[in-house]
């Protein structure tokens, strides 16, 4: 008989507890059983508030079958090549994949349709509000980044979590104690334009996977009011096609839950991050998040984060590089051009900034004609002061994380990155 014999109140708020499939249990001890999807009772406003007074539903009888299941997988036999599966347990009716195949049997051979999803249960999959916005082919390697070495250091040693998982997880057994799954959460905060948008997009390369750029601001001006279900289907397209997933801009989802609610807006803030909470404990692939305010984030999700890396604003020798590789083959340069002074001119530039400059540069060559059509040092040293006094004189009048600008940093000569 259940121990539940009614729905639970929260004894902070005494309020009844809401059921919903995002628990995972991580107590089995058997590194090839995965178990999500289980059944809980929680409370709104104490997830709001960062805290968890979670009931696991019928949680005896759960762990009765699992262990039952765990016993079958160690009694048989599996001879030759064949090896031991790894078994996905996910108690959500909505996401199983049996019923997802069933229903387009029916469908095929029937000529009818079926809803499998519980009517407790919101669609998830819902990614037809994400059209036109796909994982994409990586186009950089981590080699070719061009940082300062503790930052690379730092990105090599939290991308070997997720290089390494078959070892760490299943051979050295860290899955029976991990809380969070295989999920790794990654936080990329920063100047605009140190490279946060390159470095994922050369993450997904080392781990072979398309990447899922998602930019708040474009949903929320897309989809107004409706941005919980968007994060949702962010989420969810990302584990559809096993693509990592990028938030760009992920302060206005990660941001401090508010207190004190005086209208709608405000409480439709709260549980777009709510949401984002629950949807990253229920994600099994990888996320990295970046942003310009990290000190604006939430302590909920600074605790999920993996880890936190910092990207900085280039040194001189990175400087010289990234003038280096930012200039193309074809662009005609006069042979007064010096890199290396260029990097001393170009204090305080990022990546971004020493792009747009040789745009700018190419751009007072062009208005030439004839043999003048060059960019010569003169062009370089023009443009990048003038961005970086434009810089300057917006930053005196306001706080310095508000500036615009998006990320971008170099990669190898003849490749040029733009924002994402």
């Amino acid at each position: 008989m259940s121990l539940l014999r009614k729905t639970p109140t929260c004894p902070i708020h005494a309020c009844e507890l809401v059921l919903s499939h995002h628990g995972k249990k991580s107590n089995l001890g058997h590194f090839y059983i995965e178990v999500v999807g289980a059944p809980l009772f929680y409370c709104p406003r104490c997830l709001e508030q960062g805290q968890d007074t979670s009931v696991e539903v019928e949680a005896a009888a759960s762990t009765a079958f699992l262990k039952g299941l765990a016993q079958l997988l160690d009694r048989s036999r599996f001879p030759g090549l064949l090896n031991k599966p790894r078994v996905r347990v996910d108690f959500n009716p909505a996401r199983t994949s049996l019923e997802r195949v069933a229903s387009s049997d029916i469908t095929q051979h029937q000529g009818a349709s079926a809803d499998t999803r519980s009517p407790e249960e919101p669609d998830d999959a819902d990614t037809s509000r994400l059209e036109g916005i796909e994982p994409v082919e990586p186009r950089h390697t981590l080699s070719q980044l061009i940082l300062d070495q503790d930052t690379l250091e730092r990105i090599r040693e939290a991308t070997n979590v997720m290089v390494s998982q078959d070892l760490i997880y299943s051979t050295w057994g860290l899955s029976a104690v991990a809380r969070t799954g295989r999920r790794v959460a990654l936080n990329f905060y920063g100047p605009p334009g140190t490279g946060k948008t390159l470095a994922a997009d050369a993450i997904a390369d080392l781990l072979a996977k398309k990447i899922l750029r998602i930019s708040y601001a474009e949903l929320e001006s897309k989809y107004v009011g409706e941005t919980p279900k968007n994060i949702k289907a962010a989420f969810a397209k990302a584990r559809e096609t096993g693509a990592l997933l990028f938030f760009d801009e992920a302060d206005s989802i990660l941001g401090k839950r508010l207190v004190e609610i005086s209208q709608s807006a405000d409480n439709s803030i709260n549980v777009a991050r709510s949401t984002t909470l629950i949807e990253l404990d229920n994600f099994e692939g990888t996320v990295i998040f970046a942003s310009n305010l990290v000190r604006n984030y939430d302590n909920a999700f600074l605790r999920r984060m993996l880890a936190h890396i910092q990207f900085k604003l280039p040194a001189a020798p990175q400087r010289a590089a990234i003038w280096r590789c930012h200039v193309p083959s074809q662009l005609p340069l006069a042979a007064d051009v010096d890199f290396d002074l260029l990097a001393r001119d170009s204090d305080g530039a990022a990546g971004g900034d020493i792009q747009n400059a040789i745009l700018l540069a190419a751009s007072y060559a062009a208005l030439r004609s004839g043999a003048e059509q060059v960019v010569t040092l003169a062009d370089l040293q023009r443009a990048i002061t003038f961005l970086l006094d434009g810089k300057r004189r917006i930053l005196a009048g306001g706080d310095e994380e508000l500036e615009p600008a998006r990320d971008r940093v170099c990669a190898t000569p003849r490749i040029s990155t733009g924002a994402a």
